[in-house]
């Protein structure tokens, strides 16, 4: 299993590759964007913990340096994020997010094999579905 701190970077890096394929540059994007993207992560992360052979706790701590390091949550706010998306993960939270989140899952084999046309197309179809699509604020 890899050191906590390497896969925090490891993290935020694919986190980074994530946002840049959603098209729009992480200053623009919306609130809404914002979280659907951060859900997405959620899923990508959640493989990197099987890979790792991390322990729930240490995946629930991976996704909360996820949401701050990259997509700029407070701690307070990243927590109860975390919260929701694990909630919703496994089925007694928002349906939506639990979608998202297994695009998600879906996505990091796309990220991890180089299927950047493909991470990308699913990325902006989960904008299109939610209706996050637009470009302006």
């Amino acid at each position: 299993m890899a050191e906590m701190k390497v896969l925090r970077s490891a993290v935020a890096s694919m986190c980074d590759d994530l946002v840049a394929s959603g098209g729009v540059p992480f200053e623009s994007t919306t609130e809404l964007q914002r979280q659907m993207l951060a859900s997405f992560a959620f899923g990508m992360t959640f493989v990197i913990g099987q890979i790792e052979h991390l322990t729930p706790p240490e995946v629930h701590a991976l996704s909360i340096t996820m949401l701050m390091d990259v997509f700029k949550y407070s701690r307070q706010q990243a927590a109860a994020f975390s919260s929701h998306l694990i909630e919703s993960a496994s089925g007694r939270g928002n349906p939506t997010i639990q979608a998202i989140i297994h695009r998600g899952i879906d996505g990091h084999r796309q990220w991890s094999s180089g299927q950047t046309a493909e991470l990308s197309k699913n990325v902006k179809s989960v904008f299109q579905a939610v209706g996050a699509s637009r470009l302006d604020n």
